[in-house]
């Protein structure tokens, strides 16, 4: 087994147990630190959320946690001893698309088409909207290897394909997709040596005179997505902070409207809406993560923090304001 074979059966191995699982070699941060869901699924019309604890069966196998389940109601409730489903890793999974063969797709590096030895690139998530068929490239970007990030686009009609590179997916891969109230959403991620890591949290892309525009979700308050479901008219989206809802809205420059949910470990009360800031303040308060031992990467507290001001820089920059004593800035107000 050379060493990327090692790293990607970590990466797949590390959806079904914690990231603490894998000290030893693991760059991110230790999974049971964050309020992270692992995976969704869709059981008899309902929805259900994996979360943590874990524990291993005898036949090291299989790991059994712990599923909150969405009722009609809007109640979650808990399923002890679910076997987790694992989220989808678009770096390990079965094409669902087959790739095309023109010039486009086999070699391009930011704005000339160039061949290299180690550029490579899948599409292992799919998504389909009316008369298309979107597929999301993905690529591993370690030990030489490196790529460019995109949507590929398949009429169903036409049979013709386009490409769309928007800048902030060209340097990340899509791990996520799905089609839903006429934009695609793409969960974005680096993979590499260290196995999955942080892309640029979710994007939602719409198409504009031929072309495809994609924005940061700022409304979503994780960064690495681990699965996308589209149920009972919203998208649901898990990642490393928790679970986010997005619904319709009728609000024209603000069409989308967002919620987001963490896990408690109440039996009473399983899950609990909570603001990005609220939950980003909580964090760094916590003196698990505070302590924690250093990875590869650096101390765990360190990672968040440049996580959160590299992707949420308005966040941030009114933390450190109130560190310093200072009143937080209104949106669009200058500091003096």
């Amino acid at each position: 087994m050379n060493l990327r074979q090692f790293f990607v059966l970590g990466t797949c191995v590390a959806l079904a147990v914690p990231s603490s699982a894998f000290a030893a070699w693991t760059c991110g941060i230790d999974a049971s630190l964050l309020p992270q869901v692992y995976s969704l699924d869709l059981v008899d019309g309902q929805l259900e959320a994996f979360v943590g604890p874990f524990r291993r069966t005898t036949d090291s196998r299989t790991a059994m946690g712990n599923a909150l389940v969405l009722g009609d109601n809007g109640d979650w409730t808990i399923r002890k001893d679910a076997e987790l489903k694992s989220g989808h890793d678009s770096i390990n999974a079965q094409s669902c698309m087959n790739p095309p063969a023109d010039e486009d797709w086999r070699q391009v590096n930011k704005e000339r088409l160039l061949r290299s030895p180690d550029f490579e690139q899948r599409i292992g998530v799919c998504a389909n909207g009316p008369g298309k068929r979107w597929g999301g490239i993905s690529f591993y970007g370690g030990e030489g290897s490196w790529g460019v990030g995109g949507i590929v686009e398949q009429n169903s009609t036409t049979g013709t394909t386009r490409y769309y590179r928007p800048p902030p997916l060209v340097h990340y891969s899509t791990s996520h997709l799905e089609y839903f109230g006429d934009r695609l959403w793409i969960g974005t991620a680096s993979h590499g040596e260290c196995g999955t890591g942080v892309g640029v949290g979710v994007l939602s892309a719409y198409f504009a005179n031929d072309t495809l525009y994609a924005d940061r979700a700022m409304d979503s308050c994780g960064f690495l997505v681990s699965d996308m479901v589209a149920h009972s008219g919203s998208l649901w989206i898990s990642t490393e902070m928790g679970l986010s809802k997005v619904s319709k809205s009728n609000d024209k420059y603000k069409p989308f409207q967002w919620t987001n949910y963490v896990p408690t470990g109440d039996n009473q009360n399983p899950m609990r809406e909570v603001s990005c800031d609220e939950l980003y303040d909580e964090l760094f308060r916590s003196a698990d993560l505070a302590s924690a031992p250093p990875n590869d990467s650096g101390y765990p507290y360190e990672q968040l923090w440049r996580r959160i001001s590299k992707l949420r820089p308005n966040y941030a920059w009114q933390y450190v304001r109130k560190l310093n004593g200072l009143a937080p800035l209104a949106d669009g107000e200058q500091s003096e």
